[in-house]
Protein backbone atom coordinates (compact mmCIF):
# COMPACT_ATOMS: atom_id res chain seq x y z
CA UNK A 1 0.00 0.00 0.00
CA UNK A 2 2.86 2.45 0.84
CA UNK A 3 4.29 1.78 -2.33
CA UNK A 4 1.11 2.39 -4.02
CA UNK A 5 0.61 5.73 -2.53
CA UNK A 6 4.52 7.02 -2.99
CA UNK A 7 3.65 6.36 -6.83
CA UNK A 8 0.80 7.77 -6.51
CA UNK A 9 1.51 10.99 -5.08
CA UNK A 10 4.91 11.54 -6.31
CA UNK A 11 3.98 10.63 -10.30
CA UNK A 12 1.16 13.08 -9.68
CA UNK A 13 3.49 15.87 -10.06
CA UNK A 14 6.42 14.27 -12.28
CA UNK A 15 4.17 12.67 -15.21
CA UNK A 16 4.07 15.52 -17.25
CA UNK A 17 8.21 15.46 -17.07
CA UNK A 18 8.13 11.54 -17.85
CA UNK A 19 7.30 10.25 -21.07
CA UNK A 20 7.22 6.57 -21.41
CA UNK A 21 6.28 4.11 -24.35
CA UNK A 22 2.78 2.49 -24.49
CA UNK A 23 4.09 -0.80 -23.77
CA UNK A 24 7.20 -1.20 -21.89
CA UNK A 25 9.05 -4.88 -21.70
CA UNK A 26 9.89 -6.37 -18.04
CA UNK A 27 10.22 -9.75 -16.28
CA UNK A 28 8.20 -11.18 -13.61
CA UNK A 29 8.20 -14.88 -12.68
CA UNK A 30 5.90 -17.49 -13.71
CA UNK A 31 5.16 -20.13 -10.87
CA UNK A 32 4.03 -23.73 -11.38
CA UNK A 33 1.47 -23.95 -8.53
CA UNK A 34 0.13 -20.11 -8.73
CA UNK A 35 -3.62 -19.90 -8.19
CA UNK A 36 -3.53 -16.48 -8.85
CA UNK A 37 -0.81 -13.70 -10.56
CA UNK A 38 -1.08 -10.40 -11.22
CA UNK A 39 1.66 -8.70 -12.65
CA UNK A 40 2.01 -4.48 -13.93
CA UNK A 41 4.72 -1.71 -13.93
CA UNK A 42 2.76 0.83 -11.47
CA UNK A 43 4.39 3.97 -13.29
CA UNK A 44 3.36 2.98 -16.30
CA UNK A 45 -0.25 2.65 -15.40
CA UNK A 46 0.02 5.53 -12.91
CA UNK A 47 1.53 8.20 -15.49
CA UNK A 48 -1.32 7.46 -18.12
CA UNK A 49 -4.43 8.18 -15.64
CA UNK A 50 -2.28 11.43 -14.15
CA UNK A 51 -2.02 12.67 -17.56
CA UNK A 52 -5.41 11.70 -18.90
CA UNK A 53 -6.44 13.69 -15.97
CA UNK A 54 -4.38 16.70 -16.30
CA UNK A 55 -4.63 17.08 -20.20
CA UNK A 56 -8.50 16.05 -20.50
CA UNK A 57 -10.70 15.01 -17.24
CA UNK A 58 -9.47 17.96 -15.30
CA UNK A 59 -11.75 16.38 -12.65
CA UNK A 60 -11.16 18.95 -9.50
CA UNK A 61 -11.77 16.01 -7.40
CA UNK A 62 -9.83 13.87 -8.83
CA UNK A 63 -6.71 16.40 -8.21
CA UNK A 64 -7.85 16.47 -4.43
CA UNK A 65 -7.63 12.69 -3.98
CA UNK A 66 -4.19 12.91 -5.53
CA UNK A 67 -2.92 15.66 -2.70
CA UNK A 68 -4.58 13.33 -0.20
CA UNK A 69 -2.08 10.50 -1.52
CA UNK A 70 0.72 12.64 -1.49
CA UNK A 71 -0.09 14.24 2.13
CA UNK A 72 -0.17 10.29 2.85
CA UNK A 73 3.29 9.25 1.92
CA UNK A 74 4.91 8.26 5.09
CA UNK A 75 7.04 5.08 4.38
CA UNK A 76 8.45 4.28 7.36
CA UNK A 77 12.24 2.90 7.52
CA UNK A 78 12.69 -0.91 7.35
CA UNK A 79 15.98 -2.16 8.43
CA UNK A 80 15.69 -5.54 7.40
CA UNK A 81 15.58 -3.42 3.22
CA UNK A 82 17.95 -1.52 3.25
CA UNK A 83 20.25 -3.55 0.77
CA UNK A 84 17.20 -3.62 -1.51
CA UNK A 85 17.25 -1.24 -4.30
CA UNK A 86 13.54 -0.72 -5.88
CA UNK A 87 13.40 -0.48 -9.76
CA UNK A 88 10.57 1.98 -10.52
CA UNK A 89 10.66 0.48 -14.18
CA UNK A 90 9.97 -2.80 -13.43
CA UNK A 91 7.18 -4.75 -12.52
CA UNK A 92 5.34 -5.91 -9.34
CA UNK A 93 3.48 -8.60 -9.39
CA UNK A 94 1.02 -10.62 -6.77
CA UNK A 95 0.90 -14.39 -6.34
CA UNK A 96 -1.18 -16.29 -4.44
CA UNK A 97 0.48 -20.21 -4.05
CA UNK A 98 -0.78 -23.30 -3.10
CA UNK A 99 1.09 -25.92 -1.21
CA UNK A 100 -1.15 -29.27 -0.10
CA UNK A 101 -4.10 -27.18 0.04
CA UNK A 102 -2.78 -24.58 2.21
CA UNK A 103 -2.54 -21.30 0.08
CA UNK A 104 -0.22 -18.12 1.01
CA UNK A 105 0.16 -14.55 -0.89
CA UNK A 106 3.52 -12.28 -1.88
CA UNK A 107 4.14 -9.41 -3.71
CA UNK A 108 7.20 -8.99 -6.09
CA UNK A 109 9.49 -5.98 -6.49
CA UNK A 110 11.99 -6.04 -9.04
CA UNK A 111 15.11 -4.39 -8.19
CA UNK A 112 18.55 -5.72 -6.42
CA UNK A 113 19.33 -6.58 -3.41
CA UNK A 114 23.19 -6.64 -1.61
CA UNK A 115 22.38 -10.54 -0.55
CA UNK A 116 19.84 -12.99 -1.77
CA UNK A 117 18.01 -15.32 0.40
CA UNK A 118 15.48 -15.32 3.58
CA UNK A 119 15.96 -11.37 5.08
CA UNK A 120 13.11 -13.08 7.68
CA UNK A 121 10.14 -14.91 7.27
CA UNK A 122 8.66 -12.93 6.06
CA UNK A 123 10.87 -11.38 3.26
CA UNK A 124 12.88 -13.43 0.61
CA UNK A 125 15.70 -11.75 -1.41
CA UNK A 126 16.30 -12.79 -5.50
CA UNK A 127 18.57 -11.89 -7.81
CA UNK A 128 15.63 -10.03 -10.34
CA UNK A 129 13.84 -8.05 -6.96
CA UNK A 130 11.86 -8.75 -3.42
CA UNK A 131 9.52 -10.68 -2.52
CA UNK A 132 7.52 -9.76 0.29
CA UNK A 133 4.65 -12.39 2.03
CA UNK A 134 1.34 -11.40 3.43
CA UNK A 135 1.81 -13.13 6.81
CA UNK A 136 4.86 -14.71 8.02
CA UNK A 137 6.09 -18.27 7.12
CA UNK A 138 7.10 -21.60 9.02
CA UNK A 139 9.53 -23.93 7.72
CA UNK A 140 7.38 -25.45 5.78
CA UNK A 141 6.45 -23.28 3.69
CA UNK A 142 9.74 -21.32 3.39
CA UNK A 143 10.85 -24.75 1.48
CA UNK A 144 7.82 -24.81 -0.21
CA UNK A 145 8.73 -21.20 -1.64
CA UNK A 146 12.56 -22.32 -2.24
CA UNK A 147 11.22 -25.08 -4.26
CA UNK A 148 8.33 -23.45 -6.21
CA UNK A 149 11.04 -20.61 -6.71
CA UNK A 150 13.31 -22.73 -8.33
CA UNK A 151 10.79 -24.58 -10.52
CA UNK A 152 9.68 -20.93 -11.76
CA UNK A 153 10.64 -19.15 -15.16
CA UNK A 154 11.50 -15.36 -15.19
CA UNK A 155 9.81 -14.37 -18.91
CA UNK A 156 10.21 -10.58 -20.37
CA UNK A 157 7.04 -9.54 -21.23
CA UNK A 158 5.42 -6.58 -22.96
CA UNK A 159 3.21 -4.43 -20.46
CA UNK A 160 0.82 -1.81 -21.34
CA UNK A 161 -0.66 0.71 -19.25
CA UNK A 162 -4.46 0.07 -19.80
CA UNK A 163 -4.58 -3.40 -21.13
CA UNK A 164 -3.61 -5.18 -17.56
CA UNK A 165 -3.42 -9.22 -17.62
CA UNK A 166 -3.95 -11.59 -14.69
CA UNK A 167 -4.15 -15.77 -13.92
CA UNK A 168 -6.90 -16.79 -12.01
CA UNK A 169 -6.73 -21.18 -11.62
CA UNK A 170 -4.45 -21.27 -13.98
CA UNK A 171 -6.85 -19.22 -16.60
CA UNK A 172 -5.93 -15.98 -18.32
CA UNK A 173 -7.74 -12.72 -17.86
CA UNK A 174 -7.39 -9.47 -19.77
CA UNK A 175 -8.81 -6.07 -18.02
CA UNK A 176 -8.74 -3.28 -20.07
CA UNK A 177 -8.90 0.73 -19.53
CA UNK A 178 -10.72 2.45 -21.83
CA UNK A 179 -11.53 6.55 -21.21
CA UNK A 180 -15.22 5.60 -20.28
CA UNK A 181 -15.04 2.60 -19.09
CA UNK A 182 -13.52 -1.22 -17.99
CA UNK A 183 -13.54 -4.37 -19.99
CA UNK A 184 -12.94 -7.86 -18.49
CA UNK A 185 -12.18 -10.45 -21.22
CA UNK A 186 -12.30 -14.03 -19.48
CA UNK A 187 -11.28 -17.44 -21.04
CA UNK A 188 -14.44 -20.07 -21.71
CA UNK A 189 -15.37 -22.17 -19.01
CA UNK A 190 -13.65 -25.29 -19.03
CA UNK A 191 -16.47 -27.44 -16.55
CA UNK A 192 -20.00 -26.31 -16.53
CA UNK A 193 -20.65 -28.20 -13.33
CA UNK A 194 -21.70 -24.80 -11.09
CA UNK A 195 -24.75 -23.48 -11.19
CA UNK A 196 -25.78 -19.50 -11.31
CA UNK A 197 -28.37 -17.84 -10.44
CA UNK A 198 -31.08 -16.33 -13.33
CA UNK A 199 -29.67 -12.66 -13.19
CA UNK A 200 -32.04 -9.63 -11.81
CA UNK A 201 -31.29 -7.05 -9.55
CA UNK A 202 -27.35 -6.44 -9.35
CA UNK A 203 -25.98 -9.93 -10.09
CA UNK A 204 -22.43 -11.11 -9.42
CA UNK A 205 -21.44 -14.99 -10.09
CA UNK A 206 -17.90 -15.76 -9.50
CA UNK A 207 -15.83 -18.82 -8.31
CA UNK A 208 -14.20 -18.93 -4.88
CA UNK A 209 -10.96 -20.79 -3.62
CA UNK A 210 -12.03 -21.12 0.13
CA UNK A 211 -10.20 -24.21 0.72
CA UNK A 212 -8.18 -24.40 3.70
CA UNK A 213 -7.33 -20.85 3.35
CA UNK A 214 -8.45 -19.99 6.81
CA UNK A 215 -7.03 -23.13 8.65
CA UNK A 216 -9.12 -26.05 9.39
CA UNK A 217 -11.72 -24.85 11.30
CA UNK A 218 -12.84 -22.29 9.70
CA UNK A 219 -16.36 -23.34 7.79
CA UNK A 220 -15.82 -20.95 4.92
CA UNK A 221 -13.29 -24.03 3.78
CA UNK A 222 -14.91 -25.38 1.26
CA UNK A 223 -17.03 -22.78 -0.88
CA UNK A 224 -16.07 -22.68 -4.67
CA UNK A 225 -19.10 -20.25 -6.07
CA UNK A 226 -21.00 -17.47 -5.05
CA UNK A 227 -23.96 -16.58 -7.09
CA UNK A 228 -26.00 -13.70 -6.07
CA UNK A 229 -28.98 -11.23 -7.24
CA UNK A 230 -29.06 -7.94 -4.83
CA UNK A 231 -32.62 -5.63 -4.98
CA UNK A 232 -31.13 -3.38 -2.20
CA UNK A 233 -32.30 -2.85 1.54
CA UNK A 234 -34.43 -1.12 3.56
CA UNK A 235 -35.44 -0.19 7.12
CA UNK A 236 -38.31 -1.91 8.56
CA UNK A 237 -40.99 -0.43 11.29
CA UNK A 238 -38.56 -1.57 14.33
CA UNK A 239 -35.49 0.20 12.50
CA UNK A 240 -34.13 -3.06 11.31
CA UNK A 241 -32.12 -3.57 8.11
CA UNK A 242 -33.77 -5.80 6.25
CA UNK A 243 -31.98 -7.07 2.65
CA UNK A 244 -33.47 -8.25 -0.53
CA UNK A 245 -31.74 -10.55 -2.01
CA UNK A 246 -30.85 -14.44 -3.17
CA UNK A 247 -27.76 -15.92 -2.72
CA UNK A 248 -26.75 -19.70 -4.05
CA UNK A 249 -23.51 -20.64 -2.60
CA UNK A 250 -21.63 -23.84 -3.69
CA UNK A 251 -19.14 -26.52 -2.02
CA UNK A 252 -16.86 -28.92 -2.57
CA UNK A 253 -19.13 -31.77 -1.17
CA UNK A 254 -22.19 -31.90 1.58
CA UNK A 255 -19.96 -32.35 4.13
CA UNK A 256 -18.58 -28.72 3.79
CA UNK A 257 -21.79 -27.34 3.59
CA UNK A 258 -23.14 -28.69 6.35
CA UNK A 259 -20.54 -27.71 8.26
CA UNK A 260 -20.77 -24.17 7.34
CA UNK A 261 -24.57 -23.68 8.15
CA UNK A 262 -24.04 -25.66 11.32
CA UNK A 263 -21.25 -23.12 12.16
CA UNK A 264 -23.64 -19.82 10.99
CA UNK A 265 -26.42 -21.36 13.33
CA UNK A 266 -23.87 -21.37 16.41
CA UNK A 267 -22.87 -17.86 16.15
CA UNK A 268 -23.44 -15.89 19.07
CA UNK A 269 -26.49 -13.72 17.96
CA UNK A 270 -30.67 -12.92 18.56
CA UNK A 271 -31.19 -14.99 15.19
CA UNK A 272 -33.92 -17.16 15.17
CA UNK A 273 -33.49 -20.46 13.28
CA UNK A 274 -36.16 -22.67 11.93
CA UNK A 275 -36.12 -25.69 10.21
CA UNK A 276 -36.23 -23.78 6.42
CA UNK A 277 -35.73 -19.92 7.85
CA UNK A 278 -34.19 -17.54 9.65
CA UNK A 279 -35.12 -14.63 11.64
CA UNK A 280 -33.25 -11.59 11.67
CA UNK A 281 -33.94 -8.21 12.44
CA UNK A 282 -38.05 -9.44 12.41
CA UNK A 283 -37.85 -10.03 8.62
CA UNK A 284 -37.85 -13.85 7.70
CA UNK A 285 -34.58 -15.43 5.14
CA UNK A 286 -35.31 -18.87 3.50
CA UNK A 287 -32.88 -21.31 3.11
CA UNK A 288 -32.42 -24.50 1.10
CA UNK A 289 -30.02 -27.70 1.10
CA UNK A 290 -29.27 -29.00 -1.86
CA UNK A 291 -26.56 -31.85 -2.70
CA UNK A 292 -23.47 -29.33 -2.42
CA UNK A 293 -25.77 -26.16 -2.48
CA UNK A 294 -27.01 -23.92 -0.35
CA UNK A 295 -29.59 -21.32 -0.85
CA UNK A 296 -30.69 -18.69 0.77
CA UNK A 297 -33.30 -15.86 0.32
CA UNK A 298 -35.45 -12.86 1.23
CA UNK A 299 -39.31 -13.18 0.72
CA UNK A 300 -39.01 -16.71 0.51
CA UNK A 301 -43.34 -17.09 -0.33
CA UNK A 302 -42.08 -15.78 -3.25
CA UNK A 303 -38.34 -16.66 -4.39
CA UNK A 304 -38.71 -20.41 -2.99
CA UNK A 305 -42.35 -21.13 -4.51
CA UNK A 306 -42.72 -24.93 -4.02
CA UNK A 307 -39.04 -24.94 -2.47
CA UNK A 308 -37.53 -24.35 -6.40
CA UNK A 309 -35.55 -21.52 -6.91
CA UNK A 310 -34.57 -20.13 -10.29
CA UNK A 311 -31.28 -21.55 -11.58
CA UNK A 312 -28.92 -21.95 -14.72
CA UNK A 313 -26.16 -23.56 -16.02
CA UNK A 314 -23.06 -21.35 -15.49
CA UNK A 315 -21.53 -20.54 -19.14
CA UNK A 316 -18.31 -18.53 -17.79
CA UNK A 317 -16.67 -18.25 -14.62
CA UNK A 318 -17.67 -14.57 -13.89
CA UNK A 319 -21.04 -12.74 -14.32
CA UNK A 320 -21.75 -9.52 -13.57
CA UNK A 321 -24.88 -7.31 -14.69
CA UNK A 322 -27.44 -4.89 -13.88
CA UNK A 323 -27.71 -1.64 -11.73
CA UNK A 324 -24.94 -0.89 -9.59
CA UNK A 325 -27.50 1.69 -7.76
CA UNK A 326 -28.87 -1.23 -6.11
CA UNK A 327 -25.96 -1.63 -4.11
CA UNK A 328 -26.36 1.57 -2.12
CA UNK A 329 -30.10 1.29 -1.93
CA UNK A 330 -32.07 1.78 1.40
CA UNK A 331 -35.37 2.79 1.50
CA UNK A 332 -37.17 4.46 4.63
CA UNK A 333 -33.76 5.65 5.84
CA UNK A 334 -34.31 8.92 7.16
CA UNK A 335 -32.31 9.85 9.39
CA UNK A 336 -30.07 6.96 8.63
CA UNK A 337 -29.08 8.14 5.10
CA UNK A 338 -27.74 11.04 6.89
CA UNK A 339 -25.14 8.86 8.75
CA UNK A 340 -24.43 7.06 5.84
CA UNK A 341 -23.20 9.86 3.53
CA UNK A 342 -20.74 10.46 6.33
CA UNK A 343 -19.11 7.60 5.22
CA UNK A 344 -16.78 8.10 2.51
CA UNK A 345 -16.29 4.72 1.14
CA UNK A 346 -20.30 5.07 0.74
CA UNK A 347 -20.59 7.89 -0.37
CA UNK A 348 -17.96 7.11 -3.37
CA UNK A 349 -19.47 3.71 -4.27
CA UNK A 350 -22.73 5.49 -4.94
CA UNK A 351 -21.40 8.16 -6.51
CA UNK A 352 -19.89 5.96 -9.28
CA UNK A 353 -22.86 3.87 -9.31
CA UNK A 354 -24.89 7.09 -10.24
CA UNK A 355 -21.92 8.04 -13.10
CA UNK A 356 -22.33 4.30 -14.83
CA UNK A 357 -24.30 3.86 -17.59
CA UNK A 358 -24.41 -0.05 -17.78
CA UNK A 359 -23.20 -3.23 -16.38
CA UNK A 360 -23.62 -6.12 -18.58
CA UNK A 361 -22.18 -9.70 -19.35
CA UNK A 362 -21.94 -10.88 -23.30
CA UNK A 363 -19.29 -12.85 -25.48
CA UNK A 364 -16.50 -13.60 -22.92
CA UNK A 365 -16.72 -10.24 -21.48
CA UNK A 366 -17.67 -7.97 -18.34
CA UNK A 367 -18.21 -3.87 -19.66
CA UNK A 368 -18.86 -1.61 -16.85
CA UNK A 369 -19.21 1.39 -18.80
CA UNK A 370 -19.72 5.25 -17.60
CA UNK A 371 -21.46 8.15 -18.78
CA UNK A 372 -19.58 9.60 -21.67
CA UNK A 373 -18.68 12.79 -19.63
CA UNK A 374 -17.02 10.98 -16.77
CA UNK A 375 -13.35 8.93 -17.19
CA UNK A 376 -13.03 5.52 -15.62
CA UNK A 377 -9.08 6.20 -14.46
CA UNK A 378 -10.37 9.22 -12.22
CA UNK A 379 -13.41 7.59 -11.05
CA UNK A 380 -11.59 4.81 -9.85
CA UNK A 381 -8.44 6.71 -8.09
CA UNK A 382 -11.82 8.82 -5.98
CA UNK A 383 -12.78 5.28 -5.19
CA UNK A 384 -9.29 3.78 -4.21
CA UNK A 385 -9.04 7.21 -2.31
CA UNK A 386 -11.73 6.87 -0.49
CA UNK A 387 -11.12 3.55 0.96
CA UNK A 388 -7.95 4.62 1.99
CA UNK A 389 -8.75 7.10 4.02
Amino acid sequence: MAVILLLLGAFAWLSPYLVLPKSRMAKAPTFQEQDFSFELIPLQVVQTWILEQQSVSKDIEVQETLKKFAKQVQVKKNPILEGFTYNPFGAVGLYVLSADNQRYTCYFFAGKNQTTGWLSNKYYAHKNGLFLFTNSLDKNLQQHFEAALQKATWPKRKFEARKLRFELSHQPYLLEWHKHGFALHMPKEKQNNSPMLVPSGFHVSCPLALQNLFGQTVPLNGLTALSMNYHGAKLNNQQGLELEFEGLLSFQNQTKRKAFLSAIQHLENDWEWHPNYVRVNDANYGFKESGKQLYICSQPQRNLANGVYKQTQKLQPLYCSGDPLLLTKLENAGWAAAVLELFPIYRALHDLSERTQSVRTEDQKITWQLYPRFYAAGEFLKLFGTAVE
